[in-house]
C-alpha cells in the first residue's frame, strides 16, 4: 500500500517531524517545536547532533512516543534508532535501544533488528523502529534533483531488499507489519534566493535561536523588531507568537519564539557575514507543509494492510493512533485519528 505523500507538522525539520510520527501530537503538544529551541523556565537551548546531552534528557519531551505506550502496556519495544529514542521519556526506556551513532553501517543496523526478531518468543519485539539519515544528508549536501540525491535512493532500495530477504529467510515476511515513511521532503536551495535580516534589523538588539527557514527570534523589543521586519521582503512571512496561521498548529507553547519568520519555498535566512554561496547549492526543509515538496513517504505492507491499494496524502499525526490500532494497545491522548487510516486497514 502506498500513498500519494505523508505531510509532515510544521515545521517540517527533523526532530519535530520523528517525534510526531511517533506520538500523534503536534510540536506544541510534544514540546520539541524545532531541532534548535529556548526554553526560558529551563534557561536552557535544545539543540540536535550526535553527542547532544539536550536530546537525551526527558525533561524536553512533553508526550509519549509509541515506545513507551507499548511497554507500559506489556509489550516489548526496541528502538535501532529513532529521534529520541536514546532519552527515558515518562521514567521508561525501550527495552533494548542504541544511543544514536551514525557510523553504524547500514547493514549492520538490519543485522541488529534481525537478531532482535530471532529472541524467544518472551523477549522478542512487538514494534522495532528502524532509522536512516543516507538520503536526508545527501539531499541537503547536494540537492533533491540530484544525482548523489538518485544514488543515495538506490542504496536505501539495497538496505530494503536486504531487510526483506532477511526477514523471508527467517519466514517471518509474511507476518511483519512494515511502514516505510520519511519525516519530510527536500526543496532546492539557491545562492540567489537569500533574505539577509541584518538588512532590516540590528542583531545587537536581538538573539536569533533558529535560523532557516523559520527564523525565531527573541528581542529586545519586540514590537520594534517586528515592524522593522514585517512586509520588508517578499519572500519572509513574519508573525507574532500567537498570530501564526491556526493551520501551522504553531502559536501555544513556550519555546515559540516571540517573533517567528517563514521563508518561502527555496529561500533561505541567514545574515551578510554568515552567507556563504557554497552553503546554498544543496537542498533544505523545514518549510510550511503546503509545498508538495516538503511531502514524504508513506508505504506500508503487512497483515494489518490492504494490499495493492493506493491512497491521498496521508497526514503525519494519525501514524501514532494506527499503530497503536495494531498492537492491540490503548494510545495516549493526541491530536491524530484512526479514522483517518481505517480506510486502509484491514482488521
Amino acid at each position: 500500500m502506498i500513498s500519494e505523500g505523508l505531510v509532515p507538522v510544521f515545521p517540517s525539520k527533523t526532530f519535530p517531524s520523528h517525534l510526531s510520527i511517533v506520538t500523534g501530537n503536534y510540536p506544541i503538544n510534544h514540546g520539541i517545536i524545532s531541532n534548535r529551541m529556548y526554553d526560558q523556565e529551563f534557561n536552557e537551548t535544545y539543540y540536535i547532533g550526535q553527542g547532544s546531552k539536550a536530546v537525551v534528557d526527558p525533561k524536553w519531551y512533553e508526550s509519549e512516543p509509541i515506545w513507551v505506550t507499548a511497554e507500559k502496556q506489556n509489550k516489548v519495544a526496541m528502538t535501532m534508532f529513532w529521534p529520541g529514542s536514546d532519552a527515558k521519556i515518562m521514567g521508561i526506556n525501550p527495552s533494548e535501544y542504541h544511543v544514536y551513532d551514525g557510523s553504524i553501517s547500514h547493514d549492520s543496523r538490519i543485522n541488529q533488528i534481525i537478531s532482535w526478531i530471532k529472541m524467544d518468543i518472551g523477549k522478542r519485539p512487538d514494534i522495532i523502529t528502524l532509522y536512516f539519515s543516507y538520503v536526508d544528508s545527501q539531499g541537503h549536501k547536494h540537492g533533491p534533483d540530484s544525482n548523489e540525491i538518485k544514488e543515495a535512493i538506490q542504496e536505501m532500495d539495497r538496505v530494503v531488499g536486504n531487510l526483506t530477504s532477511k526477514l523471508e529467510e527467517i519466514g517471518v515476511f509474511e507476518n511483519c507489519n512494515i511502514i516505510m515513511t520519511s519525516d519530510h521532503g527536500m526543496a532546492q536551495l539557491s545562492p540567489d534566493k537569500i533574505i539577509f535580516i541584518d538588512d532590516y534589523i540590528d542583531l545587537e538588539k536581538v538573539y536569533v535561536v533558529d535560523w532557516s527557514p523559520v527564523l525565531a527570534i527573541i528581542p529586545d523589543d519586540i514590537n520594534e523588531t517586528y515592524d522593522q521586519l514585517f512586509n520588508k521582503h517578499p519572500n519572509l512571512n513574519i508573525y507574532k507568537k500567537g498570530d501564526i496561521p491556526s493551520r501551522l498548529h504553531y502559536n501555544k507553547h513556550r519555546r515559540i519564539a516571540p517573533i517567528i519568520g517563514i521563508a518561502n519555498e527555496g529561500w533561505s535566512i541567514t545574515t551578510r557575514d554568515r552567507f556563504d554561496a557554497e552553503n546554498y547549492l544543496g537542498g533544505n526543509h523545514g518549510y510550511d507543509p503546503k509545498y508538495q515538496s516538503m511531502h514524504g513517504i508513506f508505504i506500508a505492507k503487512g497483515p494489518s494492510f490492504h494490499s495493492n491499494k493506493n491512497i491521498p496524502p496521508l497526514h503525519s499525526i494519525h501514524l501514532y493512533e494506527m499503530m497503536c490500532h495494531i498492537l492491540g494497545i490503548d494510545p495516549a491522548t493526541n491530536d491524530g485519528s484512526l479514522d483517518s487510516t481505517r480506510a486502509f486497514l484491514s482488521r
